[in-house]
């Protein structure tokens, strides 16, 4: 053990000396916790957080719970890198228990619901230049699509088929299941609040209805990427007993929520929580408030920094420091 600690320490210093102290210091802080962190999640590596993304616009004027600007996403992705985390598909976890496949330390996933080009444009990139992983859930008739079915109301953008086959051939992102056409508000006429069935709908033909949207999108991913559907994000986090039902007769492994909290894989894999990561919540809050959960170190790098832009310069130099390290660590 002390063996192991001076190797460490020996790094730290040869990495503070080639990319300068400060930044080695933090580093070896860093680590520190990291190893507690490790020690603690392996305790109860089922209990794994998933955060919730949906679009990613430079328009101030749009950031609000489910828009944030590109340099958020970025500083949010750099603090899960620098306090640890370790990125993963939902089907890493069915690898896991299924066939003994091993989980990285302080495991997490992120997801993205709906499909818009910015998840191509903004989160991609970023995430290919950090080797993190992302879930993005699809819906299926408006893949590519910038305007409503109506072909005349605008929406936001959505990236292509090409663009998705792209991510997923990546290795870094997997798409499932946003439903077909069931992300809408409710009508009472032609559609329910996302999965709800309509109040005059028979139990038979709301199954019926469910279970041609989900056949639909299924189809979809398969014929344009050909990936398998596992798994469900619920439009509105809406979703009931019969939804659950059908979904897992036809073999899938997650449904997925908008309710607050981490949920135990270990206990189930349907009806899953996620963390919102909201445009008004700063960042460092966000990343504190997400250790606090797993009752975690928090001790976040450079947060007494109020400039985020200086605050993200610094992470992106950490996790180069961090980076040199780890390897050489391991």
């Amino acid at each position: 053990m002390k063996k192991l600690l001076l190797i460490s320490i020996l790094i730290i210093l040869v990495v503070a000396i080639v990319f300068n102290i400060p930044y080695g210091i933090e580093a070896y802080r860093l680590e520190k916790a990291v190893a507690a962190n490790a020690q603690l999640n392996r305790k109860n590596i089922d209990r794994i957080p998933v955060l919730m993304y949906h679009h990613i616009s430079e328009d101030k004027t749009k950031w609000d719970s489910v828009t944030i600007s590109p340099e958020k996403f970025r500083e949010e992705m750099l603090y899960l890198k620098a306090v640890g985390y370790n990125t993963i598909h939902f089907k890493d976890y069915i690898d896991y228990v299924e066939q003994g496949k091993s989980l990285p330390d302080n495991p997490i996933i992120v997801t993205f619901d709906d499909g818009y080009l910015s998840n191509y444009q903004y989160a991609y990139p970023v995430l290919k230049q950090y080797d993190m992983k992302a879930s993005i859930f699809i819906i299926g008739w408006s893949v590519g699509r910038k305007l409503h079915k109506d072909s005349v109301t605008p929406i936001t953008e959505h990236f292509t088929w090409e663009q998705a086959k792209e991510m997923q051939q990546s290795g870094l992102i997997e798409l499932q299941s946003h439903t077909y056409d069931l992300h809408n508000p409710s009508d009472e006429v032609n559609y329910g609040l996302g999965v709800s069935k309509l109040e005059k709908e028979s139990v038979e033909q709301y199954k019926s209805r469910l279970e041609t949207d989900a056949e639909k999108i299924e189809q979809l991913i398969s014929q344009n990427i050909g990936g398998e559907v596992y798994a469900i994000s619920y439009p509105y986090g809406s979703y009931n007993e019969y939804s659950e039902s059908i979904l897992k007769e036809r073999g899938y492994r997650f449904t997925v929520t908008t309710q607050d909290g981490i949920s135990d894989f270990g206990s189930s894999t349907y009806t899953v929580k996620r963390i919102n990561m909201p445009s008004e919540i700063d960042s460092r809050s966000l990343i504190r408030q997400l250790l606090l959960k797993q009752q975690k170190n928090d001790y976040l790098p450079f947060e007494d920094e109020e400039d985020y832009q200086k605050r993200i310069k610094k992470l992106e130099k950490l996790y180069e420091v961090l980076k040199i390290y780890r390897s050489l660590k391991y």
